[in-house]
């Protein structure tokens, strides 16, 4: 499930009031569909931890497809992020994924320097062998695959407008890559019968085709636009189409 999405740190000014909220020990369930096709099951579980003896949040994705889905695309992923609850930044980061015959093993140890850098020891652990490690330093925050889900759920809609372009780092394949999320404003979803109203975030990553720089979507997701800000549906691109991920209640 790569590249679930992140955000800049500017924005931590406006989330800053409903980080608590955010941050409260749950397991939300989810099914995941190809189609009408049920194709599997995620969860995303958070737990306020201690974690070298500061408080601390865990946040896990873990996704399965089920052994129908496996026929056409198997998937078999677990990616974990230990953020500071205060600011919604992360700490640690490990992402333990096999998709189809790819096998993705990877980690990033994050810390700041005094003048308040951020600094990504980042290793990727590949399927022959091979290691990559790579040590970055940036002037802004960098964030993981998983930390922004939960910062997502600290933006309050009526700060940002429709279209509106963040750029934010991100730490993924042991390298920091420049991406973007747009906010696409707000969206009724109707899941099970029941209605939720929703903030759009999409996430996009730039290449260049014929000299012309375009964005490529990744990913769409869907937060509840009310006090628990729950995340309700996550719309993921793979090479075999688009798995939607909706929760179970």
């Amino acid at each position: 499930m790569k590249r679930v999405l992140t955000i800049i740190c500017a924005l931590m000014i406006t989330a800053a009031a409903m980080a608590e909220q955010a941050w409260k020990n749950e397991n939300l369930k989810y099914g995941m569909y190809l189609g009408p096709i049920k194709a599997g099951d995620a969860q995303l579980v958070t737990e306020n931890i201690t974690y070298n003896g500061q408080k601390a949040v865990r946040m896990r994705l873990i996704a399965r497809t089920t052994s129908t889905a496996d026929k056409l695309f198997s998937l078999n992923d677990t990616l974990t992020t230990i953020v500071r609850p205060e600011d919604s930044s992360p700490i640690f980061f490990q992402k333990h994924c096999f998709e189809g015959d790819d096998i993705v093993r990877e980690k990033v140890n994050f810390s700041k320097t005094d003048d308040g850098k951020c600094v990504a020891q980042m290793r990727k652990d590949y399927k022959n062998g091979r290691v990559k490690e790579v040590t970055e330093t940036s002037n802004t925050l960098v964030y993981d695959m998983i930390s922004v889900v939960g910062f997502a759920r600290t933006i309050d809609a009526g700060s940002l407008k429709k279209g509106q372009r963040l750029n934010f780092k991100l730490a993924d394949a042991a390298e920091i890559l420049d991406e973007s999320l747009i906010y696409q404003g707000l969206e009724v979803l109707k899941i099970s019968g029941r209605k939720y109203k929703c903030m759009v975030f999409k996430l996009v990553e730039p290449y260049v085709e014929k000299g012309k720089k375009k964005d490529r979507e990744i990913l769409n997701i869907y937060v509840c636009d009310d006090a628990a800000r729950t995340i309700v549906q996550m719309d993921i691109k793979f090479k075999v189409g688009t798995a939607k991920v909706k929760i179970i209640k």
